[in-house]
């Protein structure tokens, strides 16, 4: 390590943590290339809360056969600044229609475009207005078989990995056609070897084909059903590629509806959101990462007549972020944001574009993806 490096270790860990969160990825990654100690800091729960960035980016599809992307800032009273010059419209570029979000990290946002036998990929910088298309990956998706996808970071590698879950279904014909799921993860690390790999191991879970993973920890997590109908929170370790499963939050029976209850993030913890009653929806955090008796009720909106205008009740809600004032920001099902206070009991519809969208928390920035030298890069 160099005297550089020696001396920065030497400042207390606060300012430290100050300096690393003002860094660009790109900095940040050779920092965190020096010293594992430098990666650890990285880790730290403090640093996390330190890069959060107020922004998030919208791909907004299906109206008017339009399928734009939008970042957001938050300002001043968690009012939203937009600018439409730095809108993406996809349609101009993309022959397929339409692409889903799948997730963004470090400022690449990962799409996923399915129909027929095709299932594609693609991972574009919206700054820097280049994207890149990755290899049809094996085993097509098709009924009844499912597939869902994450996309992370390896803090241990420095890698970024697409994970595509392939789920394929299995009939027990001694138990009058009992279903199950048998599921493998296929693995595309970018600037690599260029091809799909898949991973060691098989887990009996089924995964859906609606919720996309969420990173957090070096890990793409899931929510997941076993053989026998039991909601768990499912984790793909993104360094040596393996599955772990842990109890879900509570609340869940099997006569719930499992598409009213997502995983998210809630600061550096995961949380799960629970739309399943007519009056009252619930965020459930997990203080502590993979112990049960952790989980804590941390929100509860009340299902009020003024709810009900927004009409809150038995549909998706996803939990997107939570902003430095302690307001959460909330997604229902694809149509709409809103902000929600638990201290001061408030709730804010955000009007943020028309027609359908998806969202999620997005970090700007100009690393290029040229530097995945194994790639082929197209420009906009």
């Amino acid at each position: 390590m160099s005297d550089e490096a020696t001396s920065l270790m030497d400042l207390p860990s606060p300012i430290l943590l100050q300096i690393l969160s003002t860094l660009p990825p790109t900095a940040l990654l050779y920092v965190k290339s020096i010293s594992k100690s430098f990666l650890n800091l990285t880790l730290d729960s403090e640093f996390l809360k330190l890069s959060r960035s107020a922004s998030i980016i919208i791909h907004q599809f299906h109206s008017n056969r339009t399928n734009t992307l939008k970042i957001l800032k938050f300002v001043v009273d968690n009012n939203f600044d937009h600018d439409p010059i730095v809108d993406l419209d996809l349609q101009l570029y993309f022959p397929v229609d339409p692409v889903f979000l799948v997730g963004s990290v470090h400022g690449f946002v990962c799409f996923n475009y399915f129909f027929g036998d095709v299932d594609s990929i693609y991972i574009l910088n919206p700054t820097t207005r280049e994207y890149i298309i990755l290899p049809e990956p094996q085993r097509v998706r098709k009924w009844p078989n499912l597939v869902t996808y994450g996309f992370g970071f390896d803090p241990v590698r420095f890698e970024y990995k697409v994970i595509r879950i392939y789920q394929e279904e299995i009939r027990d014909d001694d138990t009058n056609g009992f279903r199950y799921y048998k599921s493998e993860a296929q693995v595309y690390t970018i600037g690599k070897l260029g091809y799909w790999r898949s991973s060691v191991e098989h887990v009996m879970f089924c995964f859906g084909c609606r919720a996309y993973g969420v990173n957090l920890y070096g890990k793409i997590h899931w929510l997941v059903s076993d053989a026998n109908g039991n909601e768990l929170i499912c984790s793909f370790n993104l360094e040596n590629e393996l599955f772990e499963s842990f109890p879900t939050a509570p609340g869940y029976s099997k006569e719930n509806c499992p598409n009213l209850r997502s995983l998210g993030v809630f600061g550096s913890c995961l949380c799960v959101c629970d739309n399943n009653v007519d009056t009252h929806f619930e965020v459930w955090v997990m203080k502590e990462y993979g112990v049960t008796d952790s989980w804590v009720k941390q929100i509860v909106i009340n299902i009020s007549p003024e709810c009900n205008n927004y009409r809150l009740c038995y549909e998706m809600i996803n939990l997107l972020k939570v902003l430095d004032d302690g307001e959460v920001l909330f997604l229902w099902r694809d149509d709409f944001l809103f902000l929600h206070h638990p201290v001061k009991k408030t709730l804010k519809r955000l009007d943020v574009c028309e027609g359908n969208f998806l969202a999620s928390s997005h970090v700007s920035s100009s690393f290029s993806l040229k530097n995945f030298e194994a790639e082929v890069v197209n420009v906009f």
